[in-house]
């Protein structure tokens, strides 16, 4: 938009001049210093819409420049033809300066500059042109009025392009947002469908049927059935956290009815206080703590774990800490449960994995995420 409107308004200060010194060609011998004047004026303009185009608009230092350059036009003009020729050919930079100072409202973001431009340009003109031509201020000084309206005009009619542009912004990035929930939404439809045609239809099957001989076993993949055919039924909300502390220790008390003893310790309030974590941030902690707990289970070696869980400023952490078999990060591949469960989880709602391990040392995973979830960019303030 700004490089649009500089490149018109110069292109038409140009023809403006084109048409001045067609119309009195050969009417001075100062008219060759005229032409040359010209044709500073018409490469000093191209480089500044060369400039706008690599930038993307026009900068205030750009700007600044050719604000000199317009108040050197006007000076060299007026030198070249004093006198009567003053008010005729001669003169082009008056109305080259007047359309040529819509760059200046396209620059400058604040009215000061603007405004400060203007007056400037219409000083100038006064002086010259009363220098030049020796007529009356009291004939100059209106001429140089609309020095003062221009600038400021196209500055406010630039500021609110960019305010639409700024909204327009905005209402595209929320649609984008909006299709990717879309399309996550889809995609959760979707595994619910394969989980409710495959694994719930063969747990279900195996919970009713003699395969399983172990009573204990049976028992616990029949409740696992149940807890698949809840989450699907219900859809991506029925496993919507509203108590993170709650839900830590009944995830603790659901390993310990496993077998592995777990113990949850929160500090004191506020550190203890979970009521200003997002349900979406308490949802991927409390995944992330169910894999690292199921990953000390499988690898650990021990029958004891435990839970830390603190909020701080601007952040929750939860901690999962075992005194275990431990592994060699180096050499250890991270698998799925890590990759996916634990860091793409987290960084879903902006959070970090820290993982702390050594052979024979036990293992530590650090969950942290930002109290609130990351949101996605919705463009530029509104100038």
């Amino acid at each position: 938009m700004e490089v649009v409107a500089l490149a018109a308004t110069r292109t038409a200060a140009l023809l403006n001049v084109a048409v001045a010194l067609t119309t009195g060609a050969r009417q001075s011998q100062l008219f060759g210093l005229a032409v040359l004047l010209a044709s500073v004026l018409l490469a000093e303009s191209v480089t500044l819409v060369a400039l706008a185009v690599r930038a993307g608009g026009v900068s205030p230092a750009a700007g600044a420049a050719d604000l000199c350059v317009g108040w050197a036009a006007l000076v060299c003009n007026a030198s070249l033809v004093p006198g009567s020729d003053v008010h005729t050919w001669g003169f082009f930079a008056y109305p080259y300066g007047l359309v040529a100072s819509c760059a200046t409202g396209l620059a400058f973001r604040r009215f000061a500059p603007v405004a400060a431009a203007s007056a400037g340009y219409a000083l100038v003109y006064v002086v010259s042109d009363h220098s030049a031509s020796g007529q009356p201020l009291w004939n100059a000084v209106p001429n140089a009025g609309s020095f003062l309206g221009i600038a400021p005009v196209v500055w406010w009619v630039a500021r609110q392009l960019r305010r639409l542009a700024a909204e327009l912004d905005a209402e595209r990035a929320r649609g984008l947002a909006l299709a990717r929930q879309e399309a996550a939404l889809h995609e959760r439809a979707r595994h619910a469908r394969l989980l409710h045609d495959r694994v719930l239809q063969t747990m279900e099957t195996l919970a009713r049927g003699s395969w399983i001989q172990d009573a204990w076993m049976r028992n616990q993949v029949r409740a696992e059935a149940g807890w698949v055919r809840w989450l699907v039924e219900n859809g991506p909300q029925a496993e919507r956290v509203e108590d993170l502390g709650g839900a830590l220790r009944a995830l603790a008390q659901e390993r310990t009815r496993r077998g592995l003893r777990v113990t949850v310790r929160f500090p004191p309030p506020p550190g203890g206080d979970f009521g200003s974590v997002p349900g979406e941030v308490a949802d991927a902690l409390l995944a992330a703590a169910h894999e690292a707990l199921t990953n000390v289970s499988k690898h650990a070696g021990v029958d004891r774990a435990s839970v830390h869980a603190t909020v701080e400023e601007d952040a929750v952490a939860v901690t999962v800490v075992d005194h275990g078999n431990g592994f060699d990060q180096a050499t250890t591949p991270a698998g799925i449960g890590i990759t996916q469960s634990l860091r793409a989880r987290l960084a879903e709602v902006g959070g970090t994995v820290r993982i702390e391990s050594q052979p024979g040392g036990g293992t530590c995973v650090e969950l942290r995420a930002p109290v609130r979830a990351a949101t996605p960019d919705t463009g530029p303030p509104v100038p």
